[in-house]
């Protein structure tokens, strides 16, 4: 049951991150500035959830304060880091390019886990990754040369996609068995918020003058694509390993290009609604054998419950 709920909240993310991607094509219809959406919807959501916290759970607020370099790393390599290469992938070519890009992080996931000893290897992860990746490439446009570009700039970035959303996937983990998760989720965007706050100081965006409604949209887009489903991915990292739980975000892609095919009035071409299939062909071979995800969350888990309550070393 644990396991279960693991990859629904991870498959919760996966459904908030692909229709906050055509919440943020409708923002840049409007010609809103990609820095300004990318900055807000992680400024807000740490503002949010601390005022949440003081208000209803202030024990979230407190923590170790030897625990303080990990979610820094983990705010400004992990959650900064990804959001920066990303949408700069985007900047120098196009969101199919950075989406086909950041998708292939899946490989890098199972190797480092099988390399390092925290994941076992199976035949079933790698099918299940090659096809996503597979299911990726379709659903985004692979076939058409006009969606996906690549310069110089954009293939550094791109490898910097890569590394950082596979990080942030699997330090995540590591961060959630010391502490509550949505301490880990609240400091880790603090971190963020603040290494946006050096690169766009606020005063240089008061400068700017934004009508209320969009600050209004903002605001509701910083909870749909940062912290919900940042929250439940890192509470499903308790009981899910990282690879199955980047294979089953690849859920992302497939639910954006749907979401902007219902919202936006986009056509889905053939081999768009293969990919989609093959994703989620992927997703359920990944789940033919959960008894070996049942062993390999066990130990961690017990590391987690004994590192909340014993300080660090």
């Amino acid at each position: 049951m644990k396991d279960i709920r693991g990859y629904a909240m991870i498959a919760g993310a996966a459904l908030l991150w692909g229709v906050s991607a055509t919440a943020a094509k409708f923002l840049f219809n409007r010609d809103v500035s990609t820095l300004l959406v990318v900055q807000t919807r992680v400024t807000f959501s740490a503002l949010l959830m601390a005022a949440g916290f003081r208000l209803f759970r202030p024990s979230l607020l407190k923590v170790n304060p030897r625990e303080l370099w990990r979610l820094a790393v983990l705010g400004i390599v992990g959650v900064a880091g990804a959001n920066i290469t990303y949408y700069l992938v985007i900047r120098e070519t196009t969101v199919a390019t950075a989406i086909l890009i950041q998708y292939t992080s899946p490989l890098l996931v199972l190797a480092y886990g099988v390399l390092s000893g925290d994941e076992g290897f199976s035949a079933v992860k790698l099918i299940a990754a090659l096809l996503s990746l597979a299911g990726c490439a379709l659903a985004v446009g692979v076939f058409d040369t006009a969606a996906i570009a690549l310069t110089p700039l954009a293939l550094v970035a791109g490898i910097g996609s890569i590394v950082t959303f596979a990080f942030l996937t699997v330090y995540t983990r590591k961060v959630v068995a010391r502490m509550p998760s949505w301490t880990a989720v609240l400091y880790a965007l603090v971190f963020a918020s603040l290494m946006w706050a050096v690169i766009n100081p606020p005063w240089v965006i008061a400068r700017d003058s934004h009508p209320p409604e969009l600050w209004v949209a903002l605001v509701g887009f910083a909870i749909i694509s940062v912290l919900v489903p940042h929250s439940l991915f890192a509470a499903g990292l308790r009981s899910v390993v990282p690879s199955r739980a980047i294979i089953t975000s690849t859920l992302e892609p497939v639910i954006a290009i749907g979401s902007a095919a219902i919202v936006l009035g986009e056509l889905l071409t053939p081999l768009q609604i293969l990919g989609a299939v093959t994703v989620l062909a992927a997703i359920i071979i990944l789940n033919l054998r959960p008894e070996e995800e049942r062993r390999s969350v066990s130990e961690p888990s017990q590391r987690s419950c004994h590192d909340i309550h014993t300080p660090p070393g």
